[in-house]
C-alpha cells in the first residue's frame, strides 16, 4: 500500500517541479516545453507519468498543448498567479443573499475591469454571517485582493490583518485604513446649491439622509456650503431626515406646508424618485411648481430614473459612473499589490450635472 501512495505522488512531484520552473522564469512564457521523451529522461519517470503530471498544469492555464509540437509555456513569473481571483464583498440587506441593482451592477463592472487584466471576479455576500465566514470564503478561493463594499468594523479589520491588498468601493470610513473609491458626494452638494442659487431660489430644502454615513455627510456638507457660499442659509425646518421607509411621507409633508420650499435637494437616487411621487400625487410638477436636484448612476438613468418622472421632463441630476469607480477600484488594487507600503488613500469619483439643455 505505501508504495502504491508513493507512485501516486510521483505525477504531482514531477508537476510541481514544472511549476517551479515556470514561475522562476527558467522556462519562459512563449517557449516550448522540453519534449516528454526529454522530460522522461529528466526525471526519471515514464512518458505516461508525464503526461498526468502536465494535465493540471494545463487545467491552470500555465500551459498549453499543441498538436505535433508539443506543451507551450502560457504563464511567466509575473502571471503567475493569474488563475486567482479578486473578491467583491459586498454589505447586503432585505433577505438572504440578496443583491440589489446597484451591487449588481458594480459586481459587473468590477467583472469587466478584472477580466481586461485576466482576472476573474468572485462575488461574496456578507448579509447575516459571521465575518470570519467570509474570510474563509475568500481564503479558500485563494483571492489575492479584496474589494469592501462595507463598513462592518470587524470585517474592515480581519481585511487588514490578511495581508491581502484592499480596497473600499462605495463606501468609506475615516479610520479603516483602507483605500476607498467612492462618489465626490461633497462636490455633487456643491454643485447642487450653486445651479439652484443661480437659478434664483433662496427657500432651499435638503430631503435626504444627514448623518448616516460618510455619503450623506459629504452631500449634506457640500449642499451646505454651496447655498453659504451664495449667501442662503439652508434652513433647520427644511433639512427634512428621511429614509428608503418614509421618503414620500416625508416628501408630501415637506411639499404640501404652507411656505413650501422653491427648491429641494434630494441627493439618492430613491429620494429624487420619492420626491417625484409624492409631488405627483399632489399635483405638483417639478420644474414648474418647485425646482430639484436629483442623483443617479449614469447606469440607470434611462432605465430606471428617468420612468419616475412619469414621462415628463427629467430635473437637473447629478451623475456619477459605476464602470468609473470600478476601474479605479481595480487600478488601486494593482498598485497597492505592488507597492504594499502606500499610504492608505480616498479616491473620488467625480459627478456631473445634467440638465435638460
Amino acid at each position: 500500500m505505501a508504495n502504491m501512495n508513493n507512485l501516486s505522488r510521483i505525477p504531482a512531484r514531477v508537476g510541481e517541479q514544472i511549476r517551479s520552473a515556470i514561475v522562476s522564469g527558467r522556462l519562459p512564457a512563449g517557449k516550448l516545453l522540453p519534449s516528454l521523451r526529454q522530460l522522461s529522461r529528466r526525471h526519471g519517470v515514464a512518458l505516461k507519468t508525464v503526461q498526468r503530471a502536465l494535465r493540471p498544469l494545463v487545467a491552470e492555464g500555465l500551459v498549453a498543448a499543441e498538436f505535433r509540437r508539443g506543451y507551450r509555456v502560457l504563464a511567466g513569473p509575473a502571471d503567475a498567479e493569474r488563475s486567482r481571483p479578486l473578491a467583491y464583498v459586498a454589505a447586503l440587506s432585505g433577505g438572504p443573499r440578496r443583491w440589489n441593482p446597484l451591487h449588481q451592477r458594480l459586481l459587473a463592472a468590477l467583472q469587466e475591469a478584472a477580466q481586461v487584466r485576466g482576472w476573474a471576479m468572485l462575488g461574496v455576500g456578507s448579509e447575516e454571517r459571521e465575518q470570519a465566514a467570509v474570510m474563509r470564503q475568500v481564503a479558500g478561493a485563494h483571492a489575492w485582493g479584496l474589494i469592501l463594499d462595507a463598513v462592518d468594523p470587524e470585517l474592515l479589520g480581519m481585511a487588514r490583518a490578511s495581508g491581502l491588498p484592499a480596497v473600499m468601493v462605495d463606501a468609506w470610513v475615516e479610520d479603516a485604513g483602507i483605500d476607498a473609491v467612492v462618489q465626490d458626494g461633497y462636490q455633487g452638494g456643491l454643485l447642487a446649491a450653486a445651479h439652484l442659487a443661480a437659478r434664483g431660489h433662496r427657500r432651499v430644502a435638503w430631503l435626504g439622509p444627514t448623518t448616516q454615513s460618510a455619503h450623506s455627510l459629504a452631500r449634506l456638507g457640500g449642499a451646505t456650503v454651496g447655498l453659504l457660499r451664495a449667501g442662503i442659509e439652508l434652513a433647520p425646518e427644511l433639512r427634512v431626515e428621511a429614509s428608503g421607509a418614509d421618503i414620500r411621507d416625508r416628501a408630501r409633508a415637506l411639499l404640501s406646508r404652507a411656505d413650501r420650499p422653491t427648491a429641494v435637494i434630494a441627493l439618492w437616487q430613491w429620494a429624487a424618485a420619492g420626491l417625484a411621487a409624492a409631488a405627483h400625487e399632489l399635483g405638483l410638477v417639478p420644474g414648474r411648481d418647485f425646482d430639484m436636484v436629483g442623483w443617479c448612476t449614469e447606469e440607470e438613468f434611462q432605465a430606471e430614473y428617468r420612468p419616475a418622472f412619469a414621462g415628463g421632463p427629467v430635473p437637473p441630476t447629478l451623475v456619477w459612473s459605476i464602470r468609473a469607480m470600478a476601474e479605479l477600484a481595480v487600478s488601486r488594487l494593482v498598485e497597492r499589490r505592488a507597492h504594499p507600503g502606500l499610504l492608505p488613500v480616498r479616491i473620488n469619483v467625480p459627478v456631473a450635472l445634467r440638465t435638460a439643455g
